[in-house]
């Protein structure tokens, strides 16, 4: 599902931008419905963009068609989307020995690279960088897909804007600037223009904040204004800071008046409720030290605010730790089992063969309880707030999903054992927790299919131009078998083709465009 070498890159698509070219013969999803357009409806593409669908009503039909492409059949959805994701980290294993990190270090390239690729192979179009400590390397892959020396889908990039001393914002010192720099974090001083951190004074008024959020979109680039906001107290923690409620709402409303969407690192009851007044657009990860009360949920449907889990977080962080109250929860069992049927697949099929060794032998580590890194750094206080969102993370997940809370797909790819690609991974967790069997499935087709295109474009601040199949979008077209809305596991599997832009850039399946003469 992830070697690169079983997919067919199209080098040279012959109908052109200028040509009108139509889709014909697919099930087409329309994703506001939930449900597939009538079968008559085709697509029609020019320079990038849906022109028209003939078959729908007030849809022209007066177009004169240059190409024609049959689909077999098969069924069209929009790009898919990974909101959430750290591109340049890549880390095979958070219990790491010398030999990992040095093997690390010689195919980073290599697995960014194939990260990119295999978002596109999976009908990934759209991605979105939440963090980078060091913005060069992003810009510069951004630049190489563009130019098209290489596939990869588009990038969007986060930059942190936070208080000095804060979650994502620490001081850089001593130990813990070794430690960052061997996780991929905060190597680079924050004033220098490369760095994805804008630091202000803890004490900063409103105008320090603004001035703050407008240097990250002038001077860094920012499509996204970041929070970074933890109340756990661990090695990269120790000292836990927030940020008062009038910053918080500085923030958020200067990155709307600049039309740059925010979001906020939430992994506690009281980061939730505080982020929802303010009304950030999105909160990334999930309240994981207690449970949130009707109250808390309410506030979050009665505002626009949108909810980006990212549950494989709880795959790849939450283990067993002795002494722990939630050493026999019944959610991390479930993780338990589900890691042991699943993790050989996707070392496989998404990382480069010189990394596979080392994450498979960091999971064997954890297995067996042993959660040191380079043998000496205990990592147990930092996994206990992992092993809680086992259990709360996943709960607040349930009660938001239930109850009709927007959610955004993003998979945090950049942990350990976790890459940009593994979409549909993040989306087969959500049917492990929320969809019991012999009980009504809360997680269903159409909200997979939502939680996978058009509220992640929401989530991006584009869904004015992606995210689902209409007439003035851009036409990000993946093609696959199947019904998702009977089975959402094709959603993030390898596609049959994939048009990007208008043009057929992955064929897998020998379509063929048929010249009007």
């Amino acid at each position: 599902m992830g070697n690169r070498s079983e997919v067919n890159f199209v080098k040279d698509y012959q109908p052109g931008t200028e040509a009108v070219v139509e889709l014909t013969n697919a099930r087409v999803v329309d994703v506001m419905n939930g449900c597939f357009f009538d079968q008559k409806v085709s697509v029609l593409i020019k320079n990038g963009k849906i022109i028209s669908m003939p078959g729908l009503e007030d849809e022209t039909l007066e177009i004169q068609i240059d190409f024609s492409i049959d689909l077999q059949g098969k069924t069209m959805l929009p790009g898919l989307f990974n909101v959430h994701c750290h591109i340049q980290m890549i880390n095979p294993t958070l219990f790491a020995d010398f030999k990992t990190l040095k093997a690390k270090k010689k195919y980073h390239e290599q697995q960014v690279e194939k990260n990119m690729a295999d978002c596109m192979a999976c009908g990934i179009t759209n991605i979105r960088d939440a963090y980078s400590n060091d913005l060069r390397p992003n810009f510069q892959l951004r630049e190489h897909i563009q130019n098209r020396e290489l596939p990869g889908p588009r990038i969007m990039q986060a930059v942190v804007v936070g208080a000095r001393g804060g979650y994502l914002s620490p001081e850089l010192k001593g130990m813990k600037k070794i430690l960052f720099g061997m996780l991929g974090v905060g190597t680079i001083e924050y004033d220098n223009f490369n760095s994805g951190v804008i630091a202000f004074p803890f004490d900063a008024n409103q105008q320090q904040v603004r001035d703050a959020v407008d240097r990250a979109i002038d001077e860094r680039g920012a499509d996204l204004i970041k929070v970074g906001e933890s109340l756990e107290e661990s090695l990269i923690n120790p000292n836990p800071i927030t940020l008062t409620m009038d910053q918080m709402q500085t923030i958020t409303d200067q990155a709307r008046r600049r039309g740059v969407q925010s979001t906020i690192h939430c992994v506690s009851v009281d980061t939730f409720q505080r982020a929802v007044t303010v009304g950030f657009s999105s909160l990334a990860h999930m309240a994981r030290d207690g449970v949130l009360s009707q109250k808390d949920i309410d506030a979050c449907l009665n505002s626009d605010c949108i909810i980006e889990p990212t549950l494989s977080v709880g795959y790849d962080m939450s283990w067993r730790l002795k002494g722990d109250r939630f050493y026999n929860d019944p959610n991390l069992e479930k993780f338990y089992t589900f890691r042991n049927k699943t993790i050989a697949d996707l070392v496989e099929n998404f990382w480069v063969p010189g990394l596979r060794d080392y994450v498979i032998a960091g999971f064997n580590k954890a297995n067996l309880g042993k959660y040191k890194m380079l043998g000496i750094l205990n990592l147990s206080k930092l996994l206990a707030h992992y092993s809680r969102l086992a259990r709360y993370g996943i709960e607040n997940t349930k009660m938001l999903v239930a109850q009709g809370a927007t959610m955004a797909c993003g998979n945090d790819g950049g942990i350990q054992a976790c890459t940009p690609a593994m979409v549909a991974h993040e989306l087969s967790i959500f049917d492990l927790f929320m969809n019991h069997e012999g009980c009504q499935k809360i997680f269903n087709g159409i909200t997979a299919v939502q939680t996978a295109t058009i509220n992640s474009a929401k989530s991006m601040g584009i869904d004015d131009e992606f995210g689902s199949i209409q007439t003035g979008k851009v036409a990000d077209l993946a093609i696959v078998d199947g019904n998702p809305f009977e089975d959402f596991s094709v959603l993030g599997k390898r596609v049959d083709a994939l048009f990007m832009d208008g043009q057929l850039v992955i064929n897998n399946c020998g379509l063929k465009s048929h010249h009007y003469i």
